[in-house]
């Protein structure tokens, strides 16, 4: 086959899947962008007469660009349902219709993944600035952060943004009967600002707006030690700007910043984990203890901040092990220990303290959303498994309430019983129900698990990201604008985001777990150990999400991911040499640096 004609032939094939999916329910831009640049490198690459090697690598990308195009069509199954195609010849029309869709989107991703394979350059910048002018960048950084973040809030949404949960936790502090529902640790720190701000200014708005001064703070000082770690890294000025330009102007860390949410300082923890980590491996910095303080306070966030941040955690650890055993073994005990300690914290101390954990149906999300889904569609059912569910659930009122993007709906239902403890007591029992359901109705799982996660792996959806106001309360807390114009300018700023096509892609979640996905590919083709890691924490939290998130496509649980992107983009690329042995980390080849470039 002439090259001419396979470059025709799969080009029609990308405008089919494009084309396909321009019915879909979620943002266009995400698939169009991964159209245009698989065309171009397409063209680049058959011209060059390119072709996969049969090694690791190239049989990792092919994996990875049918694992994409299967999931799209997977997300996006209610198109293919609707097909006009019936009968036997319209079967086999539907069947190939659907093949030529995959492979659209199968060599848009494959040919991107061969020009990154063999194309994309590796910068290499050694480390020359880790000392000079570091205080003034950080300092300078964290001051650019916070001021506009600072002026948003006293100008345009003071005390700052809350929500129901907001209310719920600072109810808990005021009535000092505590749940470990939101992160009880996240609370306390709520708590010390609240009741210091109470104790000063003898109002509640303003203790609000006090933590909220202490959020931004700590957000920017976040940022600040990413930005400082590229600049000390040796990364170029312009890289640097960018960066900072990425953690000052981005509308979701503007509105973030003063929200009070447990996600928000969960993201900061992230960054100060993985940024720290970094460091370490790379011996960036003169003083490594900061380093090794810094990764013991954002890797014991991680693990208290957010419920499933433990899990990632634990997850990162053991893939950090595998890395890098031979050459980390300090920070593998380290992560051993931090585990426990937050174990114990996330356990028994609580217990100790009397705070309640979350009920039991709160981490059944999605199983509660597939029996659900089978209820809803009429599926197969004994009279026996009715009968059981009906104990916890009242399973006519189940077709009403469900809601195959929320699991909130269904797990109220089964509060409402009030018989969880049902359901605790016989757990091995109802274990057995949903394994037999599954088996009885495999379709009707699926379609309740994409409907309940596709918006973390697949493009961007448009659903709420930020709140933007302060809900109705009898607190005596409520919004107080000081500038009509500034709180125009802010909304305005934010509608362009929400409106705006190409601005829609810097806010779509699956879109960016791609470019992890993509990222992680480059780190493995170019031996990038280090650049692979950065990953692997922000696929970890993606990957807790798919099991036990309530929401299909909530942007504040993957806000980790959008607050290391610039890091891990940077770091991607980075062939670094130490000038000087890794700090904390002794090891035989320290002083030649860990990543071999290719």
């Amino acid at each position: 086959m002439s090259i001419k004609y396979q470059i025709i032939m799969q080009i029609a094939m990308i405008f089919s899947w494009l084309s396909f999916l321009a019915s879909a329910d979620s943002y266009y831009m995400p698939y169009l962008a991964v159209g245009i640049i698989g065309m171009l490198c397409l063209c680049r690459n058959l011209k060059k007469g390119s072709s996969f090697r049969k090694d690791r690598e190239g049989i990792t990308a092919v994996l990875m660009a049918a694992v994409f195009s299967v999931a799209v069509l997977m997300a996006n199954y209610v198109l293919l349902a609707d097909s006009k195609f019936t009968g036997n010849q319209g079967k086999m029309i539907r069947i190939i219709y659907v093949l030529v869709i995959f492979l659209g989107g199968y060599f848009a991703v494959r040919h991107i993944l061969l020009y990154i394979y063999e194309e994309v350059p590796f910068f290499s910048w050694e480390l020359k600035r880790c000392v000079q002018n570091s205080h003034i960048v950080f300092l300078s950084s964290m001051a650019v952060i916070s001021a506009i973040n600072l002026i948003f809030l006293f100008l345009a949404k003071y005390p700052g943004n809350l929500t129901p949960d907001s209310m719920w936790q600072i109810k808990q502090i005021l009535s000092g009967d505590y749940s470990n529902h939101h992160p009880y640790y996240h609370t306390i720190v709520i708590k010390l600002f609240l009741m210091a701000g109470i104790e000063i200014f003898g109002d509640i708005n303003e203790a609000v707006a006090l933590y909220h001064v202490f959020q931004i703070l700590f957000m920017a000082g976040c940022f600040s030690f990413a930005v400082l770690t590229l600049w000390q890294a040796g990364f170029a000025k312009m890289l640097v700007i960018l960066t900072l330009a990425w953690y000052t102007a981005m509308p979701f860390h503007i509105m973030y910043s003063f929200t009070m949410w447990k996600d928000i300082m969960f993201g900061g923890m992230v960054v100060l984990y993985v940024t720290s980590v970094f460091r370490i491996l790379k011996g960036i910095g003169r003083n490594s203890l900061v380093s090794f303080l810094t990764m013991v306070v954002g890797g014991m966030g991680t693990c208290l901040f957010r419920s499933n941040g433990w899990f990632a955690f634990a997850l990162s650890a053991v893939c950090f092990t595998v890395l890098f055993w031979k050459k980390g073994r300090k920070l593998v005990w380290l992560f051993v220990g931090i585990l426990a300690v937050t174990f114990l914290m996330k356990h028994a101390a609580l217990s100790w303290l009397g705070v309640s954990q979350p009920d039991t149906i709160e981490a059944l999300s999605i199983p509660a959303q597939q029996v659900a889904r089978v209820i809803v569609d009429d599926g197969k059912l004994t009279d026996g498994q009715l009968d059981m569910l009906e104990k916890v659930v009242d399973v006519e009122a189940v077709k009403e309430k469900y809601d195959p993007r929320i699991s909130d709906p269904v797990k109220n239902l089964v509060r409402a019983k009030g018989n969880q403890h049902y359901l605790t007591d016989n757990k091995g029992e109802y274990l057995k129900i949903y394994i037999n359901i599954g088996l009885s109705n495999p379709i009707e799982y699926i379609k309740a698990w994409i409907d309940q996660t596709r918006g973390y792996w697949n493009g961007g959806y448009a659903y709420w990201r930020w709140a933007n106001g302060v809900d109705k309360n009898d607190l005596g807390i409520s919004r107080v604008v000081r500038s009509v114009p500034a709180e125009k300018v802010l909304n305005k700023y934010l509608w362009l985001y929400s409106n705006i096509a190409p601005l829609q892609i810097f806010m779509c979640i699956g879109f960016y777990v791609w470019g992890i996905v993509v990222l992680g590919y480059i780190c493995m083709v170019r031996k990038n150990r280090e650049g692979l890691f950065m990953c692997i924490p922000n696929l970890a939290i993606i990957f807790s999400l798919l099991v036990a998130t309530p929401v299909y496509s909530e942007f504040r649980y993957a806000y980790a991911v959008f607050c290391c992107m610039p890091v891990l983009i940077f770091t991607a690329f980075y062939e670094g040499t130490c000038d000087r042995p890794i700090s904390g980390i002794p090891d035989q080849d320290a002083s030649k640096g860990l990543v071999k470039g290719k």
